[in-house]
């Protein structure tokens, strides 16, 4: 019986991605803690850029409303975890829009002959490409979000925006990090050719990330508020 590509790239797929998580759990240590390392200064790299952002931007003459800030928290402020999961979720995808590009693809186009196979020769680097567009956008779209919804909150609690996010990073610093860890694998897994294991990286990250996405919302609706009240 003659297996379809599809099929291939599946099979392989699902093999690829056992291995790997078979690999990490015998040694999660000196992965977990590389891929930990390299997003965590991602998260640093977006601070300094929320910095830049809202020390530039000027005050609405309608102010955003911001949970536990300047109106009250309610469930409905675990929008935050929402999201934030959305963010997290698309930098997975981004992980295993590598592995589609750079282990599926070349599997699937050693099936093809001619023009057919040409085509997904060529997917190849314009799937690399979009990947960084993709992560370009987003890391540029929350320094915006963030550096605006930062001055205003800065603004709110009448202090300069550089005291505020030294206030958010004990919870904030966590937060980025965990946002930008399939990011951080995917940089980190990248440079070492290690394609194969990407797809896997994007389900180890989504787990680890999940629940750290939720205390960081919880502490940033109901903790850090108080904090702020309480200083200023």
């Amino acid at each position: 019986m003659r297996i379809n590509p599809e099929q291939m790239v599946l099979v392989a797929g699902w093999a690829d991605t056992r291995a790997a998580l078979a690999r990490w759990n015998s040694r999660p240590g000196p992965v977990l803690r590389t891929w930990i390392l390299v997003s965590c200064a991602v998260g640093i790299l977006l601070l300094m850029a929320t910095w830049a952002v809202a020390s530039l931007n000027t005050i609405p003459a309608v102010p955003r409303l911001f949970a536990g800030s300047n109106t009250q928290p309610t469930a409905s402020s675990l929008h935050i975890f929402a999201r934030n999961m959305l963010v997290l979720i698309m930098h997975a995808l981004i992980c295993i829009a590598g592995y589609m590009a750079a282990a599926s693809v070349p599997i699937a186009s050693d099936a093809y002959t001619g023009w057919v196979r040409r085509v997904h020769q060529a997917a190849t680097p314009l799937a690399f490409i979009f990947i960084i567009s993709v992560t370009c956008l987003s890391f540029s779209l929350q320094a915006l979000t963030l550096g605006r919804g930062a001055a205003v909150i800065a603004h709110h609690y009448n202090m300069p925006v550089s005291e505020l996010l030294l206030l958010l990073t004990p919870h904030a610093l966590p937060e980025l990090t965990a946002m930008f860890l399939p990011l951080g694998a995917w940089l980190v897994l990248a440079r070492q050719r290690a394609y194969r294991d990407l797809f896997a990286a994007s389900i180890l990250t989504v787990a680890i990330a999940t629940p750290i996405l939720a205390a960081s919302a919880l502490i940033e609706v109901y903790v850090s508020p108080r904090i702020f009240a309480a200083l200023t």
